[in-house]
């Protein structure tokens, strides 16, 4: 009785630090220690249910620290103790995380095959909402695959379910999923129409309850629109939709979201033929990817800068051009030091 006791109130305590951890609170280096404990405690007392929480936990902070391999061996153990003990809510956890580092690590064949187990025990154990991440998970690794239709019609079977739900967050996710499938596959107006719906119910749900990532989502979505209409050479359109993203992204002090911005403008502007504004926008966005270390970026926004500096110099005096692009030069040089 005892020692029942001490696993329970142990288990109590187990619970409250895996909430701790799961909220960040902890850096995953301190996680990985205190589970460690937490599974060594679990198995010396028997505690199965408290073995398979450290496992999950485990497995989870190994994932967010890019060891997929790690995380792997924690999922398969959770994944068998689930089944011996006839845990299908954990079995089905297990299985996602399976999926999950699988998928990072490029194995999407491998990583298909357990979201479809996955999606087997949701639908069996009607968990709608898991039924819907794992639907849109399948989506995501089909895409990785180049088998867009059946990306696409995985992503429907999930619009569908977050509809029926009212999950609202899902639905978002969703129609972002679609909107950048089908203007990948060059069907802008298509792509359009999901971004219209994303940027409603992000706003919806923004003026709703609140919340920095839907504001977040509100920016992408807009940003989704701003590509759609560059693809369709409607560049004023494209314009005021990367506007609209770059205020939100400054508002939000999202520094990457905010470079993005700038360069997209800067490509629309020079498309409308506003060469300043568009100077102004690359260099904008060039200070940000510099401060932030971005090279593979910044490499892609000095190139653009050069272009337009050609496109400047056939209509600029020779005096005023080369002491703009001498100072423009010093810039560049000063970034890549």
């Amino acid at each position: 009785m005892y020692n029942q006791q001490l696993v329970e109130q142990k288990f109590r305590f187990l619970q409250r630090m895996t909430e701790v951890i799961r909220s960040g609170s902890l850096n995953n280096i301190e996680s990985i220690e205190f589970e460690e404990r937490c599974l060594e405690k679990a198995r010396e007392t028997g505690d199965r249910l408290g073995e398979v929480i450290s496992l999950g936990s485990l497995g989870n902070a190994y994932q967010s620290l890019g060891e997929y391999y790690l995380a792997i061996e924690f999922y398969q153990q959770w994944l068998d103790i689930a089944r011996e003990i006839g845990d299908r809510l954990g079995e089905a956890k297990s299985l996602s995380g399976l999926g999950n580092a699988y998928q990072s690590l490029g194995k999407y064949q491998r990583a298909i095959e357990f979201y479809q187990q996955w999606l087997s025990i949701t639908r069996k154990i009607g968990d709608r909402t898991g039924e819907g991440i794992c639907l849109g998970s399948l989506g995501n690794t089909y895409e990785y695959l180049g088998k867009y239709e059946q990306a696409i019609e995985f992503y429907y079977q999930w619009l569908s379910i977050s509809k029926e739900i009212g999950d609202r967050t899902g639905e978002c996710i969703c129609l972002g999923s679609l909107g950048n499938t089908y203007e990948y596959l060059g069907h802008y107006q298509l792509a359009i129409e999901f971004y219209q719906q994303w940027l409603y119910v992000a706003k919806f749900i923004c003026d709703a309850y609140g919340g920095q990532s839907q504001r977040n989502g509100e920016a992408m979505a807009l940003s989704g629109l701003g590509s759609a209409y560059k693809a369709l050479g409607q560049y004023q359109k494209a314009f005021e939709f990367y506007h609209y993203s770059l205020e939100i992204r400054r508002d939000l002090d999202d520094l990457n979201g905010e470079a993005n911005a700038w360069f997209n403008l800067g490509l629309v502007l020079e498309k409308i033929n506003r060469k300043s504004e568009a100077m102004n926008a690359f260099c904008n966005a060039r200070e940000i990817y510099h401060a932030m270390g971005l090279d593979a970026s910044l490499q892609d926004c000095n190139h653009a800068i050069e272009l337009l500096s050609e496109n400047v110099a056939s209509v600029a005096s020779s005096f005023w051009f080369e002491r703009w692009l001498t100072n423009l030069s010093q810039l560049i040089k000063a970034s890549s030091q």
